[in-house]
């Protein structure tokens, strides 16, 4: 778990409501992002319509997701969610708690330079909940992990990295099974 990896930081007039996010294992660098509030929908008082910015460095991705998701490598490269990004808008009502899951790291996999959808090296996952409370985008709560296989949205719970012998054990009874099918396949021949 990575301790104070995500802060607060309230209104910025220029960018909207900032979230920093830590993006290494040595606790000593943040990155971040902005929703900034541009309207509302109706029927309702609060601001509730957002635009999504992050600052220009390694950057964050931000995913809409729900509690328990399984916040990991595979299902953010399947794009199993909706990535906040520049061009939508995003209509958050107010009293309604969301999570977001959140993927960064120090550095960017080739090639170079990234292009979207960004792959980082040694990479941070976590989530963090939100919520519009009259407007005002507020952080309930929040977890990230580093080194493992990501983690459940909403709860401390990683999720292990198989060990390398378990991946073995694996493509090796991938192996043997594909090796007894066809044996059967071609026993009919």
């Amino acid at each position: 778990m990575v301790p104070n990896g995500v802060v607060y930081n309230g209104f910025n007039p220029i960018f909207g409501y900032e979230i920093d996010v830590m993006n290494d294992v040595a606790n000593t660098n943040y990155t971040r992002f902005f929703l900034n509030p541009i309207g509302k929908t109706q029927p309702t008082i609060y601001t509730n319509t957002f635009s999504f910015g992050e600052l220009t460095d390694v950057g964050v991705r931000a995913f809409l997701v729900s509690s328990n998701d399984a916040i990991s490598l595979q299902p953010i490269l399947s794009q199993s969610w909706t990535e906040l990004g520049y061009l939508p808008s995003y209509v958050f009502q107010a009293g309604v708690p969301f999570y977001v899951g959140l993927y960064t790291g120090f550095n960017f996999a080739p090639p170079y330079p990234p292009y979207p959808p960004y792959i980082y090296l040694d990479p941070v996952i976590g989530w963090a909940e939100l919520e519009n409370i009259r407007g005002t985008i507020n952080v309930l709560n929040y977890a990230l992990e580093y080194g493992g296989g990501g983690i459940y949205a909403g709860t401390q719970n990683i999720i292990p990295t198989p060990e390398p012998s378990e991946l073995a054990l694996a493509a090796l009874g991938s192996l043997l099974l594909g090796f007894r099918r066809r044996q059967s396949f071609l026993k009919r021949f």
